[in-house]
C-alpha cells in the first residue's frame, strides 16, 4: 500500500493520521532514511526500519494524536540512558512527526437556507460538514458543496443517533420547526460549542421551559443563543458570516472584538505604563 494514497484517503475521510519522517541518523540505525504512516488505532503503513525504535515512534505518534500536536522524537539505540530505546544498534535517529486528518467537524441541524450559506462558508474554513434533516427535499445536493455529508432521518432523534457526535464536534440547531426537540437532544451532550439560530424571545421561552423540566443550569451554560455577531445580518449569507465568526472565535480561543478596539487599548496600556516609568524616575 503507498503510503500517500492512504494518507490522501484518510485526509478525505477526516480521520487522524500522523507521518513518521526520519530527519536525521548516525551511526548503525534500521534505516537511514524512511517515512511511515501512523493510523489512530495504531496500526501503520510503510516502516521507519522496525524493532523497538519504531515502537516508540508509533508510540509518540498516537500521543501526538491525542494532543493533535505535531513533535520531533529522539532515540539513541541503547539500552539506558537519555532517550535510550532498548536496542543495541549504538546508533542515533530523529523522526519528524506530523499530525493529519484533525479538521474540525460542524454539525448543522436542519437543511434551511441559512444553515446552507454556513455550510458553504464552512467548507473554505476547512470544516467537516455534516447537514441532518428530517425533510428529504431540503437535503437536495445541488444546495450544498459537493464535499457535505447529507443526512436524512425521520426524527431528530435519528440523526443525532446516526450522526455520534464527539466532544469536538461543532453543532449548530437551525431546523423548520424542530428547534425544541432538537436542543432537548443536544443539550447534555459534551460537544465543543453548541448554538442555536433563533430570536431572544424564542431563546428565552426555551430556556424558562427547560429550567421548568429541570435542566441543570451547567448544562444550560454552554447553550450559545442568540448565535453570533450582531453585525446587523439579515439574510442568509450575511447571518452565515456572523455565525462563522463565533465559531472561528471559539475555535481559535480567541478573544473576539473589533480589531481596532485591541489596537487601541494596548497603545492606552503602553501609553499608560510609560508615564508611570517616567512618574517613578
Amino acid at each position: 500500500m503507498n503510503i500517500f494514497t492512504e494518507a490522501a484517503k484518510l485526509e478525505n475521510q477526516n480521520r487522524p493520521f500522523a507521518l513518521a519522517q526520519i530527519i536525521d541518523s548516525r551511526g548503525s540505525t534500521p534505516r537511514h532514511s524512511a517515512q511511515m504512516l501512523i493510523r489512530d488505532d495504531g496500526s501503520i503503513v510503510g516502516t521507519i526500519g522496525g524493532g523497538m525504535v519504531e515502537r516508540k515512534v508509533i508510540a509518540e505518534a498516537l500521543e501526538a494524536l491525542h494532543e493533535k500536536t505535531s513533535r520531533v522524537f529522539h532515540g539513541r539505540m541503547a539500552r539506558g540512558g537519555s532517550d535510550a530505546v532498548g536496542s543495541d544498534c549504538g546508533g542515533a535517529m530523529s523522526v519528524y512527526i506530523s499530525v493529519h486528518g484533525l479538521r474540525p467537524r460542524l454539525v448543522l441541524m436542519g437543511a434551511g437556507h441559512v444553515n446552507r450559506a454556513i455550510a458553504h462558508g464552512a467548507m473554505l474554513l476547512n470544516f467537516e460538514v455534516i447537514v441532518g434533516d428530517i425533510y428529504l427535499e431540503s437535503l437536495e445536493s445541488d444546495y450544498f458543496p459537493p464535499a457535505v455529508h447529507l443526512m436524512h432521518a425521520p426524527t431528530f432523534s435519528a440523526v443525532v443517533d446516526n450522526i455520534a457526535l464527539r466532544q469536538d464536534d461543532f453543532v449548530l440547531i437551525a431546523t423548520n420547526n424542530q428547534d425544541r426537540e432538537a436542543l432537548d437532544l443536544l443539550i447534555s451532550q459534551p460537544v465543543a460549542w453548541l448554538g442555536l439560530l433563533a430570536s431572544r424571545r424564542k431563546v428565552q421561552t426555551f430556556l424558562r421551559q427547560m429550567r421548568e423540566s429541570g435542566v441543570s443550569e451547567s448544562e444550560i451554560s454552554r447553550l450559545r443563543a442568540p448565535v453570533g455577531y450582531n453585525i446587523g445580518a439579515e439574510t442568509p449569507n450575511e447571518i452565515a458570516v456572523s455565525v462563522l465568526a463565533e465559531l472561528l472565535q471559539v475555535k481559535n480561543k480567541a478573544p473576539g472584538g473589533l480589531m481596532l478596539a485591541q489596537e487601541q487599548d494596548l497603545r492606552w496600556q503602553e501609553e499608560k505604563s510609560g508615564k508611570e516609568e517616567m512618574s517613578g524616575a
